[in-house]
């Protein structure tokens, strides 16, 4: 019996001592809002061209992998924004992509992105969230097959 429960102290210990390790590796970097790459400002719409800037320089964050939208309401993620192995080098600190939102998601209202960052030997293990930003829905769509 202290055999067991040696060995799930030790399991324990170790898992935590990962996690501290992993979190002091995703120290010091940061997220902008996300921003229209054309001359506008307010509300973002479907298909619209945008950028996601971040500083990862004072972190040990090597790649970006991972960008998901997110309802800023119920914080269920919604779709992928942009996905890569490795990923870009986080040193180039910005990403341009065309902001897809499915028709039947447009409807949130208010979302966020989290952006995910990879540090040495490991994959997504750091997330940061912009600031939430308001779509407006696509005024033309027809919305019915969203009720099905």
């Amino acid at each position: 019996m202290k055999t067991f429960l040696g060995c799930m102290l030790a399991l324990v210990s170790m898992e935590m001592s990962t996690s501290l390790a992993t979190s002091s590796l995703c120290r010091g970097w940061s997220v902008s809002p996300l921003q229209h790459t054309a001359d506008q400002s307010g509300a973002f719409v479907a298909n619209e061209p945008v950028a996601v800037k971040w500083n990862a320089l004072n972190s040990q964050i090597e790649y970006i992998q991972d960008i998901g939208l997110f309802s800023a309401r119920s914080k269920e993620f919604l779709h992928t924004q942009y996905r890569s192995y490795p990923g870009i080098n986080a040193a180039e600190g910005r990403l341009a992509f065309t902001l897809s939102v499915p028709l039947c998601l447009q409807r949130e209202g208010e979302y966020y992105l989290s952006v995910y960052g990879s540090t040495p030997g490991n994959d997504d293990d750091c997330s940061l969230e912009t600031l939430p930003f308001k779509l407006l829905p696509d005024p033309n769509a027809d919305y019915s097959i969203c009720d099905l």
